[in-house]
């Protein structure tokens, strides 16, 4: 029984410095920045921006995303994509002035926290953060 646990926690173990080496980082638990253009990063970008239209289905409108502005990495018991990123709305409706007239379209500031269990095949949505982008005045 010993052996059997030992023998899972160091298949655990591997599979996270596995994960982290994937990153070029050491195993420390401190967030670490990555390339915003990085093919994990982008996944678990588009996978909060889809929570997050899921959260506000009944609004005549859904985000999509312009501009991921920063992404970490953080090594975890699991890993956490970390990103900040700008959203503007789209109108779902075939008439534009349904979204008009519910709301001003506004560009929003998001910070998300996904996390990503590899070996047990889950994703969510740890932290989610949005603000109204502020409109620029000349």
């Amino acid at each position: 029984m010993k052996m059997l646990l030992l023998f899972s926690v160091c298949l655990w173990v591997s599979s996270m410095v596995s994960s982290a080496e994937a990153y070029g980082q050491i195993m420390t638990g401190h967030p670490r920045d990555v390339s915003v253009h990085n093919s994990k990063v982008m996944r678990a970008a588009q996978f909060a921006v889809k929570d997050l239209n899921q959260a506000n289905s009944q609004q005549p409108f859904s985000y999509q995303i312009t501009n991921v502005t920063s992404a970490k990495v953080q090594v975890v018991a699991g890993i956490n994509y970390i990103m900040e990123m700008q959203l503007r709305p789209v109108c779902k409706s075939r008439s534009p002035r349904k979204c008009h007239k519910r709301a001003q379209l506004k560009e929003l500031r998001c910070s998300f926290v996904v996390t990503e269990i590899p070996w047990e095949h889950k994703r969510f949505v740890y932290r989610r953060s949005c603000k109204h982008k502020p409109q620029k005045h000349f």
